[in-house]
C-alpha cells in the first residue's frame, strides 16, 4: 500500500501564527505520529495577511519594498512582491493591518484611521513602472471605503461648505461630494487585479459595516451614520452599481474604490490557489487539511478554508480552527469531513490562545493516528 500523502493548506491565525507556522505544527504532529506520511505544507492567504509570503513560496519573483507612512501612524517599510511574470503584487495589510493598530503604544481610534497609505504604496508602485498590479485585501484596520486611498491617488472630497476632507473615516462621514476627474492617469493603463477576502457588497445587511463594522468596535448609531456615508460615497462617484460587485465590501469597503479604479474584484483564495498551482498539488492527496484562527459564517463568504475544501473536489478536507462559531457549526460541517478546534483540544480558550502551536502540533497527531 502506497505511503498517504496529506496536504496542508492553512490561511494565518491571525494575531497568532503565520500560514506557515500552523502548516509547520500541524506537519510536525502529523510525522511523529505516522513517519511514513508523505506531507505537503501549502501556506495560504485569502487576500489578507500572508498574501505575499503565500505567493513567493512557489511563484518566482524578487522582493521590493517601499517607506511608507503606516495607519498607525508611525513610518515603516511596506514590502511587496514582483513576480517575473509581470505582475507586482501588494498586501494592503502591509501598511493597514490590524497588528499594526495592536502593536502600537498609540494609535489613532477608528475614527481617525484611513486607507491613505495603501493609495500611496500603489502609487510607489506606479513609479517603478508596473502596469499590471494585484492589490490583496483582507485584515485591515480602517473603514473608509477607501476614501483615504481615492485622495492618495488623485481624487479631491469635500464637505458640504466645500472644504477638503480627511483621509479616514472622520472625512467619510462628512463627505458631501468627490470628484474623481484628477485621478493619476497611470491607472487607466494598467491592469488593476483585487484579491478579495470576503465577497460581501459595500452596502446593506450583508455589507461591509453592517457584517465587520462591530468586529472593527462600530456601534449600532455608527453603524448607521458610516452605511449612510457609504451610501453617499457611492452615488458621488457616480458608479453606485459598484457597490454591489461581490468583494465591494473587503477590508472596510476598500473593494469599493478599488473597483471605481477600474478593479477587476476577485476571490482572493480562489486567486492564491490558482497562482500557487494548489489544485495540482491536491490531484493525488489522500487527505487535505486547511485551517484558520476562527471559523464563523464569513467563512462562507469567499474565505480560504472553504475555497481550498472546493479546489480538492472529492479528497476529504479537515478544517482546524481556533474556535468555531456556534451558529456556523452545521454549514461547515456540510464542508468539511471533520471540524476540530484548538479550545476543544487544549480545553479551555485561554490554554488555546497561550500556546496554540502546541495545540496544533497535538491536532495533528491525533490526526496522524486517524483512518
Amino acid at each position: 500500500m502506497p505511503d498517504q500523502h496529506i496536504v496542508i493548506a492553512p490561511d494565518s491565525f491571525k494575531g497568532s501564527l503565520s500560514a506557515r507556522d500552523v502548516a509547520a505544527a500541524l506537519a510536525a504532529g502529523l510525522a511523529e505520529a505516522d513517519p511514513t506520511l508523505v506531507i505537503t505544507q501549502a501556506p495560504m492567504a485569502d487576500g489578507g495577511e500572508g498574501l505575499l509570503d503565500a505567493i513567493a513560496a512557489t511563484c518566482p519573483g524578487s522582493w521590493h519594498s517601499a517607506v511608507q507612512t503606516g495607519i498607525h501612524g508611525r513610518s515603516l517599510e511596506a514590502r511587496w512582491y514582483a513576480m517575473d511574470t509581470g505582475t507586482a503584487v501588494i498586501e494592503s495589510a502591509e501598511v493597514l493591518g490590524l497588528p499594526l493598530i495592536e502593536a502600537a503604544s498609540e494609535a489613532p481610534d477608528l475614527a481617525a484611521r484611513g486607507s491613505y497609505a495603501l493609495g500611496t504604496l500603489i502609487a510607489e508602485v506606479l513609479d517603478e513602472g508596473w502596469r499590471d498590479i494585484a492589490v490583496g485585501l483582507g485584515g485591515s484596520a480602517c473603514n473608509d471605503a477607501g476614501l483615504g486611498l481615492l485622495l492618495a491617488l488623485g481624487a479631491v472630497a469635500t464637505d458640504s461648505t466645500g472644504s477638503r476632507v480627511s483621509p479616514d473615516m472622520n472625512g467619510l462621514l462628512s463627505l458631501a461630494r468627490i470628484d474623481l476627474r484628477d485621478l493619476d492617469v497611470r491607472l487607466a493603463e494598467t491592469r488593476l487585479r483585487v484579491f478579495c477576502d470576503v465577497d460581501n457588497p459595500l452596502l446593506g445587511d450583508n455589507g461591509a459595516s453592517r457584517i465587520y463594522g462591530p468586529q472593527k468596535g462600530l456601534g449600532p448609531a455608527q453603524i448607521a451614520a458610516v452605511e449612510s456615508a457609504f451610501d453617499t460615497l457611492a452615488v458621488q462617484s457616480r458608479f453606485p452599481d459598484r457597490a454591489d460587485r461581490p468583494g465591494s465590501g473587503a477590508a472596510g469597503g476598500l473593494g469599493f474604490a478599488l473597483a471605481l479604479l477600474g478593479g477587476r474584484l476577485e476571490s482572493g483564495a480562489q486567486a492564491v490557489i490558482e497562482l500557487t498551482g494548489l489544485a495540482q498539488r491536491m490531484r493525488d492527496a489522500d487527505r487535505v487539511i486547511t485551517g484558520e484562527g476562527r471559523s464563523d459564517r464569513q467563512t462562507l463568504s469567499g474565505k480560504l478554508p472553504v475555497a481550498v475544501a472546493r479546489a480538492a473536489g472529492d479528497t476529504p478536507t479537515w478544517l482546524v480552527a481556533g474556535d468555531i462559531e456556534a451558529q456556523a457549526r452545521e454549514a461547515l460541517a456540510g464542508c468539511f469531513a471533520r471540524c476540530i478546534t484548538l479550545i476543544e483540544t487544549a480545553g479551555d480558550r485561554d490554554s488555546a490562545l497561550a500556546e496554540p502551536a502546541r495545540w496544533l502540533r497535538q491536532i495533528g497527531h491525533d490526526m496522524g493516528r486517524s483512518p
